[in-house]
């Protein structure tokens, strides 16, 4: 289809400018979604991985970075004149190659991988909560047994905010006991009962206290188990449009020519 050239630059700057803004969305979101991780595994008694904390900050700076390109692209188009744009927004709005994750090949390489990335993020944060529901879901149950713990020493955990002091100890679960952390002050050398989590294992390392506990690991894991539930389906539709995309590209190379 030929384009006049001012309106297929326009409709690269409107493409561009939806990519970003998804970008802002999945960038906002794998921040704030492992940023979240961060801070209840270290509210909870865990310490996580400096990493963690890093990608939090990585995904933020890549939100900031994503507003600002789509200011600039809003900036240049409001620059085009009103009959340029007329002719190029429902161009741009059917055009089979959309700037969507799912979509395959990427018009817009850079947002599109930046994308991923941050959803690839989001991905791992939420296979890493998944003992949280496990463990949340124990305990408002009554499952597990009650084991000791020993409590042994305090540290205090900062952000820019507040400082959050636990106590670690040793968890006795019949064998030589293992490291553990209670999420609060107790006095030191005095064992009490608790309830040994069912799935010691990424966010699920952390001991829980109390219900309520119990209830805001259930319902923070879970809403990052939605947000994997809707990255899985975008895999499995890039997928779909990457195999897709390979047969269109093959078809011509296997008709015989007679």
């Amino acid at each position: 289809m030929n384009t006049d050239p001012d309106v297929a630059a326009t409709i690269r700057l409107l493409h561009g400018r939806q990519g970003w803004s998804r970008a802002v969305i999945t960038g906002f979101t794998g921040s704030a979604v492992t940023y979240g991780a961060y801070t209840y595994a270290q509210d909870q008694g865990s310490t996580p991985p400096t990493w963690f904390l890093a990608i939090a900050i990585a995904l933020g700076a890549l939100t900031l970075g994503s507003i600002v390109a789509v200011a600039v692209d809003s900036a240049l188009l409001r620059r085009r004149p009103p009959a340029v744009m007329a002719r190029a927004a429902p161009l741009a709005a059917r055009h089979p190659s959309r700037p969507h994750a799912r979509y395959y090949p990427p018009r817009h390489l850079v947002s599109w991988v930046l994308r991923w990335l941050g959803m690839l993020v989001i991905l791992a944060v939420a296979v890493i909560s998944v003992p949280g529901v496990v463990d949340g879901a124990a305990y408002l149950a009554g499952a597990g047994r009650m084991v000791t713990f020993d409590p042994v020493s305090y540290q205090t955990n900062c952000d820019r905010y507040s400082c959050q002091t636990t106590t670690d100890g040793i968890l006795e679960t019949g064998g030589p006991g293992v490291d553990a952390t209670w999420p609060a002050v107790v006095p030191l050398g005095t064992p009490f009962k608790v309830r040994e989590p069912v799935w010691r294992w990424g966010i699920g390392l952390a001991l829980i206290d109390s219900d309520s506990t119990a209830i805001i690991a259930v319902v923070v894991c879970l809403l990052m188990e939605g947000f994997a539930v809707v990255v899985a389906i975008s895999i499995v539709m890039l997928a779909r449009s990457w195999l897709r995309h390979r047969r269109q590209r093959t078809a011509p190379a296997s008709v015989s020519i007679p």
